[in-house]
């Protein structure tokens, strides 16, 4: 644990939050001290929707500290069941309350004895997980819920629709243009004549999560978030998944030829092909641009690219090879998952950089001088003082 003056990804409790307040209908409780429950403020301020963030904070005072915190954590649970009467309520403590080392699945054990909705524990360990691999937890851990409540009460659907559907895994509250990418993605796949079985977890109901057997294939457009849980869906049920972000014409296509090669080997009988090159010759506007006079401005001159690891390297990509800008500096802040990243950016870059501390890269893209910067806030920051 350290004092940081900018953090690119927030600690394990955000994650969590963003999976349980994307469904519907489902409520977190936030075990934390007054200083911890500032999602609240920036779900609000970012997202700008009409109804107010389900997060409701337990707050930890010298009150808890005395007596323990057992009939503040059931009593707030049993409350907003009776108040809001969701679906689900998902209970997490923060990195400050984790320290108390109390047993809170004893609290939700307690809480379901009267609570109509289901609870459930976090089971996140938020000493040694960022917000990223906690959100992908925290929705491996609903899904697998889900699915094996509903085959317990033999109410699970594993027979495949009649025509090819997908599952779109890890579009969620606070993702960087989810929103635009959920539009985009749900039109591919409406003109590959796929239909969209499901989209968790934005917008689904956890009721809904009982039919994702029933999809022919699993897409996960993150690294960040989905991936366990199509790995899940495909260690119990079969269902294969597609983990190729399609950004930029030749990921695109890499990506679209994947899912052609899975649905055939299904009984389907697809050909892409006339698609793709109609949507590269035609259609999209990579071939148009490279040749505007905004990016020869940029041909053969230095770039820096520095993301999360989706993100950046699809961006390194499309500036080595479709654009022919020389990407001096490709970086990411996903240290977990380094050894992917290098693979993917590696024949595409000069140099790569992990790291999540804000200075390193600041004196990288100075030392660097690049006449581009493709970046967060804080390299937006970096640039505008050179």
């Amino acid at each position: 644990m350290k004092l940081a003056y900018w953090m690119y990804a927030g600690p394990a409790h955000i994650g969590t939050l963003r999976v349980a307040t994307s469904f519907k209908n489902v409520h977190a409780i936030m075990h934390a001290p007054l200083g911890d429950d500032y999602f609240n403020v920036m779900r609000s301020m970012l997202e700008r929707e009409r109804d107010f963030t389900p997060v409701t904070t337990s707050i930890v005072d010298r009150n808890v500290l005395a007596r323990g915190s057992q009939e503040k954590v059931v009593d707030n649970i049993t409350r907003k069941d009776q108040e809001e009467h969701p679906d689900l309520i998902v209970l997490t403590p923060t990195c400050t309350s984790s320290i108390l080392q109390e047993d809170l699945q004893n609290f939700v054990e307690r809480a379901q004895i009267e609570a109509k909705s289901d609870v459930l524990l976090a089971d996140v360990n938020h000493y040694r997980v960022n917000e990223l691999q906690a959100g992908d937890r925290t929705l491996h851990q609903i899904v697998e819920y889900y699915v094996e409540k509903a085959r317990k009460k033999g109410d699970l659907a594993t027979q495949k629709t009649a025509q090819p559907s997908v599952n779109i895994i890890g579009i969620s509250t606070l993702g960087f243009h989810n929103q635009h990418d959920c539009r985009e993605l749900k039109k591919l796949m409406g003109d590959l004549g796929i239909q969209v079985n499901a989209v968790i977890p934005e917008g689904a109901s956890v009721h809904e999560l009982k039919n994702l057997p029933r999809a022919w294939f699993n897409l996960v457009p993150y690294r960040e978030l989905g991936r366990m849980t199509a790995e899940y869906l495909q260690a119990e049920f079969g269902t294969p998944f597609v983990d190729i972000a399609p950004m930029g014409v030749v990921e695109t296509a890499r990506c679209i030829r994947k899912i052609q090669a899975i649905l055939n080997e299904q009984g389907a009988h697809e050909d892409y092909e006339s698609f793709i090159q109609d949507q590269t010759l035609y259609v999209s506007q990579a071939a148009w641009f490279s040749r505007s006079i905004d990016c020869q401005n940029l041909t053969g001159k230095k770039a820096v690219v520095f993301g999360d690891n989706t993100h950046a390297a699809a961006l390194t990509k499309i500036l080595a090879r479709e654009m022919g800008i020389r990407v001096v500096l490709a970086g990411t802040y996903c240290k977990y998952d380094a050894e992917w990243f290098r693979e993917q950016v590696s024949e595409y870059c000069d140099d790569i950089l992990i790291s999540d501390d804000n200075g390193a890269i600041g004196d990288a893209i100075a030392r660097l001088e690049p006449s581009a910067i493709f970046g967060t806030q804080m390299e937006r920051h970096v640039g505008k003082r050179l």
